[in-house]
């Protein structure tokens, strides 16, 4: 079992993400030529203090909101909150349990495609207790570190944010732990955490390891990212990349798309908009008898807002903002809560 800790839960989100994108290989549970992977890891913080923007991790608004439809029903997680707040509240006993929603597997050979989610749900739960102190857990199957995991870590605060206005306290005040199964960093999908860190002396020197050539790497450097699967991986790709723009390839000659989604975000996010703009283009038809013509264009991503996870709510599955909640008087129920047997 590895095992993270830290003070805050932005702290202990960039400990686990440096870990296991700098780690030797003796220190990886899996290593494929797309990710890395570490098995059986409890993390743990003292504060749910996060301040996290999506726009570091590429993310827009729209995949919060995809995110939280996809995993959280509105019905469900009212009566979490109203379980949690008016029978445990800070002092209460019990352990109250939200399962998520089940998420449905998507493309597949009727498609056409490679199946994707195939294995079910990432985020499998999120419990609240107050014994010994107030503090979310969250349990998940996987989730990939460097991208989408900031936005699972954001479910659970954002959860923890709103039973933290019901209770008259803070979100920060609150603990986190998390139990997760199989945390992975993609060589690809996570270059945002390397390229677009929210440290900008982070961000100069993993920039430099990513794109500069080998011939102006440092020795150190290039032992870095010798003994670092993950950095090595990650270089690989960007390398890949910065030929092709080299190459003059359009983002309409690529056929990968979730590559290509990646590289016009490393366009537009890095080298700016009219750098990005040069890379458009159509694909085309390549067998039958439209071959050769015109398929789809293929446009450069618009720079992406700052978007901090405070500005963010669950009013995408229909709850109020958090100004809009009204505070619960739990008092009487936690008294007598005291005396009950925690029956699981």
């Amino acid at each position: 079992m590895k095992t993270f800790q830290a003070e805050t839960l932005t702290d202990l989100h960039e400990v686990m993400c440096r870990h296991i994108s700098t780690a030797p290989a003796k220190k990886l549970d899996v290593i494929t030529s797309v990710d890395v992977q570490i098995h059986n890891v409890m993390a743990e913080c003292g504060s749910m203090e996060w301040a996290f923007d999506l726009k570091n991790m590429w993310l827009t608004k729209s995949r919060w909101s995809m995110m939280i439809r996809q995993y959280l029903d509105p019905d469900d997680v009212n009566a979490w909150l109203e379980q949690c707040a008016t029978t445990i509240g800070l002092k209460g006993r019990g352990i109250a349990v939200l399962r998520t929603k089940t998420v449905a597997a998507r493309g597949g050979p009727a498609q056409g495609n490679k199946e994707t989610r195939r294995w079910g749900s990432c985020i499998l739960a999120v419990s609240y207790k107050a014994k010994p102190h107030p503090q979310i857990t969250m349990y998940s199957r996987t989730s990939y570190l460097g991208y989408l995991g900031a936005l699972d870590i954001s479910v659970a605060w954002m959860l923890g944010r709103y039973l933290a206005a019901m209770m008259g306290c803070d979100v920060a005040d609150l603990r986190f732990v998390w139990m997760n199964e199989a945390v992975q960093y993609h060589m690809f999908k996570s270059l945002a955490y390397y390229l677009n860190h929210r440290n900008e002396d982070e961000r100069k020197k993993y920039r430099r390891l990513m794109m500069k050539p080998d011939k102006k790497l440092t020795d150190h450097e290039k032992i870095l990212i010798e003994r670092s699967p993950a950095l090595s991986g990650s270089r690989k790709w960007m390398q890949k990349l910065l030929k092709e723009d080299r190459d003059g390839v359009t983002l309409g000659d690529m056929n990968y798309n979730t590559y290509r989604r990646i590289r016009r975000r490393f366009h537009t996010e890095v080298k700016g908009p009219e750098y990005a703009k040069q890379f458009e283009g159509w694909s085309y038809y390549k067998t039958g008898d439209k071959t050769g013509e015109e398929k789809e264009f293929f446009k450069s991503y618009q720079e992406l807002p700052s978007t901090p996870i405070a500005e963010c709510n669950f009013a995408p599955i229909g709850l109020p903002p958090i100004d809009k909640l009204g505070r619960i008087d739990y008092n009487a129920a936690i008294a007598e809560a005291e005396d009950d047997e925690d029956d699981g």
